[in-house]
């Protein structure tokens, strides 16, 4: 099995963006049309609507999943790091979750569990997620043969 390094998808973070240069935009054609005689600082409070795409654009960052090895690495944080790393002969179950509007951008999020875990691990918004889903089945199945080859 390759290496392969997933991180959650930009579709939601351009889109994030594309509002929030919207609501700017509005926001300086009513200062320009109705608020001529208040300060111009006026015109820059609707520039805070653009902190919600920069904090999910540094939080999409700040997750990754790896599958390496015959092993599933999650790994989240910036100053302090946290990494969990499955055995992928142990997972159990994989979910592919869309609501509508993931399904329209292609997104969409991933649930797995395995074997003796007490919680479930996932990510959010990622790109093609049936395929990563069926990577992770696949990769379970040729880990779990290595382990326990068939006997003739």
């Amino acid at each position: 099995m390759e290496d392969v390094t997933i991180h959650p998808s930009m579709k939601t973070v351009w889109f994030a963006y594309i509002v929030a240069i919207l609501v700017i935009g509005a926001g300086v054609w009513l200062f320009s049309t109705y608020a001529q005689d208040q300060p111009i600082w006026v015109a820059a409070i609707p520039c805070v609507v653009l902190l919600i795409p920069i904090r999910m654009h540094f939080s999409r960052r700040l997750i990754s999943m790896r599958l390496h090895d015959h092993h599933l690495t999650m790994e989240s944080g910036l100053l302090s790091r946290v990494r969990r790393t499955i055995d992928m002969a142990k997972i159990q179950d994989v979910t592919v979750r869309q609501t509508f509007g993931q399904r329209l951008m292609g997104i969409g999020d991933l649930q797995f569990e395995s074997a003796g875990e007490s919680s479930g691990m996932g990510m959010r918004n990622v790109d093609n997620p049936r395929r990563i889903a069926d990577q992770i089945i696949a990769g379970s199945k040729e880990a779990a043969l290595i382990r326990n080859p068939p006997r003739p």
